[in-house]
């Protein structure tokens, strides 16, 4: 089993240099192999919007056909959508511990108390939690 955060499923939506290796993982893992935090629909809508509202890289056709995807790709990609407020408690204690933001705890917390590693495109992530070895890039 995996905790896959948002960077995978927004690689996807925005078709960057990494959605070719997050189509590859997701779709040689079962849904009931990945879980995510329901924060991920919030995340990849954000990443979407910036891609095309501040960064101008996504044209306004196209943003509004790719918003409606953002919640069924995340949906049928998973099987378990765990809810942010059930790691909440502890996800500010390993922020603090670790020195990353709550939002990127909430998905290391949930990886941390299920025994399983975290995919995630985010390097800075990925370097703040070297040291537990339970992040990992598709």
């Amino acid at each position: 089993m995996y905790v896959v955060d948002a960077s995978i499923f927004s690689s996807l939506v925005i078709k960057d240099e990494f959605s070719g290796r997050a189509e590859s993982f997701l779709t040689s893992h079962g849904r009931s192999e990945l879980v995510t935090v329901d924060l991920a629909f919030v995340e990849t809508a954000s990443v979407l919007w910036k891609h095309a509202r501040v960064l101008g890289r996504i044209p306004e056709e196209s943003y509004r056909r790719l918003r409606t995807l953002v919640v069924p790709l995340i949906e049928s990609s998973v099987g378990e959508v765990v809810e942010a407020r059930e790691v909440i408690p502890e996800a500010l204690d390993n922020a603090y511990r670790f020195g990353i933001t709550v939002y990127d705890s909430d998905y290391v917390t949930l990886a941390l108390g299920r025994g399983v590693k975290l995919v995630s495109f985010d390097a800075k992530l990925r370097d703040a939690l070297r040291e537990i070895g339970g992040v990992v890039a598709p």
